[in-house]
């Protein structure tokens, strides 16, 4: 294997690199592993592309992850554009392609299982020398944080990790926990933007910019606004929002809104827009890739969003169809769309750079109410703005709302980003993977190693500072019992706190460890079972439960059609579609159906009781009203009359059957399945992994 071959970055980009991009190749090339923290925008991709380059002349693989599947699929289709398709593999759970390519595209959590099976996986993980985690702050996710910390953790010594973030407020803390945690790590930072952004207020008096040439606050702004809110007749209308930026000629704009109804909403109000956003040549173009994209996807021409993608206008949010997001994104990137009303999630990653961003506001929905925006969010979102290569200047235009004026803006604008927190969550399937290799108190050694652990670390060493001097001050006072006795209750509690704190996330794996043991997934020995092994295997937020459902055979008995209803009746994903009736039973279409329902509530509730009993709160995703859907898409149901019966957004029924189909992939090779379950499972999945469920866009000249 060839080593340490250091390229010249001129040969590979047709640019001068910024400096951050040059400092951070250095340290790469030096042997050691980068944190690169830089506003949205700014390049940090280009590092990467040099690492990749660069494993390719050493004969070592790169491991390029993401945190979502449609990122990697992005991310693939645009490296294998750029290194030819031979080079690049994809691996997402549900599909593999290439897998022994020198550049690998994954999620992140597939990675992650990789290194839970590094010794079946020991033909890849051997020859890996670089690791980019791309989108690094997703550490901080409630849902999907673990799994960076998990990949950094375990990975191998030798691999140079790229860890790619947007901006946060505590790098110096996140790049020393790898150093410590990893090995020796490097922290790159920029606060320049290669394509300056201007920040622009749009009110009843038109639109203002928000902060002077010189990049102080515009007190003009701040005269004239006041802080008195408008009513809503005197608010920027949409129609007046697109046609102020495009006689500004600061079109395309990506137009923040939050929620997918305001996005359908905005779209419809741009169908009277009396001009044309295209030119005749950006028309006549756009007219050949709709029709190159229909010949993939028939249903295209007859969607309700293809009379708006032919005037250059879109919406981009979860409840859309996968295929046609992927359209929409490229032909963005050629021009070819000029407007798209977007959900924040495109914020989140999605290589759709435009020359303006426009948010609509500055608060959102949360679970208590309404809250402003952080800086973080304000800062990605905004981040859009600004093409390199192709802009001077992006814009980010902020509406002014009747809740929110110049003054509230003007503040947000001007706020840092927030620190970077540990979302560390011990699971069932790190305790059983982790048993299986390592002892106990090894499981142990690792779980601390966790950024959770890190980020409490000043807090202990000011307790064992505080410990310390009391007791220093109870030597002196021995002469004193009262004060002696005050001192030693300060000491105990102060033990007490210590104890807990030194052992942060450690007692939740302990927990999990104790429900897996009562339902003989592990032994005495903290050793996993053979049934704990194999579940190891299973993908899911809750594999016990799903582990219980196998194990238990109750699936056995059903026909590969309602088979289809229950496995999406078990997947993890909590649709904002719910059957007009709840209390309904339309979901027990067979009797085979109602009494499998019936012992799955079963084990619903033992897991909850032994949960309880544990105090370790896991949720269990069984949601009964999602059968009747599965069945009904198995027996042959027409995609327009499934989403006319439970009037739900394409994108949730999708992701609901796609996440079906991979449970059901999982079953035909997980080793507690039956052989009647198995064939069973492959006869569902062909049921339900149908057009429009199985449809992506392929690559196009």
């Amino acid at each position: 294997m060839i080593s340490n071959i250091n390229l010249d970055p001129s040969s590979i980009f047709p640019f001068e690199l910024d400096h951050f991009q040059k400092e951070a190749i250095n340290m790469l090339d030096n042997g050691k592993s980068v944190l690169v923290c830089a506003p949205t925008g700014s390049g940090k991709t280009a590092i990467a592309e040099y690492v990749i380059h660069k494993a390719i002349a050493e004969n070592k693989k790169i491991f390029y992850t993401t945190p979502l599947k449609a990122l990697s699929n992005q991310k693939f289709f645009d490296l294998s554009q750029l290194l030819g398709e031979s080079k690049v593999g994809l691996l997402t759970g549900d599909v593999q392609v290439n897998r022994e390519a020198e550049v690998i595209v994954l999620t992140t959590e597939i990675f992650r299982n990789m290194l839970y099976k590094s010794e079946e996986e020991r033909d890849l993980l051997e020859r890996m020398g670089y690791l980019v985690l791309d989108e690094c702050h997703y550490m901080q996710n409630a849902d999907r944080g673990t799994v960076w910390e998990e990949s950094i953790i375990y990975c191998p010594p030798q691999t140079q990790i790229i860890g790619l973030s947007a901006t946060i407020g505590n790098p110096e803390k996140l790049s020393q926990w790898i150093n410590e945690t990893h090995g020796p790590t490097e922290l790159i930072t920029s606060d320049t933007r290669p394509v300056p952004l201007r920040f622009f207020f749009f009110g009843k008096d038109g639109i203002m910019p928000i902060n002077t040439p010189e990049g102080k606050l515009n007190k003009r702004l701040l005269t004239k606004q006041g802080n008195k809110k408008s009513s809503n007749n005197n608010l920027p209308k949409i129609n007046d929002v697109i046609a102020e930026l495009q006689s500004r000629e600061m079109l395309p704009v990506i137009y923040f809104l939050f929620s997918r109804k305001g996005c359908e909403v905005a779209l419809k109000r741009l169908q009277h827009y009396q001009y044309s956003l295209l030119s005749p040549e950006e028309s006549s173009r756009l007219d050949q890739e709709l029709k190159q994209a229909c010949k993939q996807l028939p249903w295209l021409r007859f969607h309700q969003h293809f009379y708006f993608l032919k005037r250059g206008v879109a919406a981009h949010h979860a409840g859309l169809l996968p295929a046609l997001k992927s359209l929409i994104e490229r032909l963005f990137q050629k021009n070819l769309v000029k407007v798209v009303f977007a959900t924040e999630t495109l914020a989140a990653g999605v290589n759709m750079p435009a020359r303006s961003v426009v948010i609509s506001q500055i608060s959102k929905r949360a679970e208590s109410g309404h809250r402003l925006l952080t800086g973080s969010e304000f800062l990605q979102m905004s981040g859009r703005a600004g093409r390199r290569g192709m802009d001077k200047i992006g814009y980010a235009t902020v509406l002014e709302t009747r809740f929110e004026g110049a003054w509230e803006i003007c503040q947000l604008a001007s706020t840092p980003s927030e620190d970077l927190h540990s979302s560390f969550t011990p699971s069932y399937v790190m305790v059983l993977n982790l048993a299986a290799r390592y002892s106990w108190e090894q499981c142990k050694d690792i779980v601390l190693k966790s950024f959770a652990r890190f980020e409490i670390s000043e807090e202990i060493k000011s307790l064992l500072n505080t410990k310390n001097q009391l007791k220093k001050t109870l030597e002196k006072k021995r002469t004193d019992p009262a004060k002696s006795k005050k001192t030693e209750k300060k000491l105990e509690k102060l033990n007490r706190e210590l104890a807990q704190l030194e052992l942060i996330p450690w007692p939740d794996f302990e927990r999990s460890a104790e429900v897996l043991m009562k339902f003989e997934y592990m032994n005495t020995n903290f050793q996993p079972t053979p049934k704990g092994i194999w579940a190891a295997d299973i993908r899911g937020d809750n594999i016990l439960f799903l582990s219980e459902i196998i194990h238990s055979k109750i699936l056995d008995k059903l026909t590969p059609y309602e088979l289809c209803g229950f496995v999406c009746s078990l997947t993890s994903y909590e649709a904002r579609w719910k059957q007009n009736n709840p209390n309904s039973k339309s979901w027990a279409i067979t009797e085979e159906i109602e009494k499998t329902a019936r012992d799955i509530f079963e084990i619903v509730k033992r897991i909850a009781e032994v949960q309880n009993d544990c105090d370790l709160m896991v949720k269990i995703p069984f949601t009964p009203s999602f059968i009747e859907l599965g069945f009904d898409w198995a027996c042959n149901y027409e995609w327009q009359e499934l989403l006319d019966k439970y009037k739900a957004d394409e994108g949730d029924l999708v992701k609901i059957i796609k996440q079906a189909s991979d449970l059901l992939k999982q079953i035909t090779v997980c080793r507690g399945s039956s052989l009647e379950l198995i064939n069973n499972a492959n006869k569902a999945f062909d049921l339900i992994y149908r057009t429009p469920i199985k449809d992506e866009l392929s690559s196009q000249d």
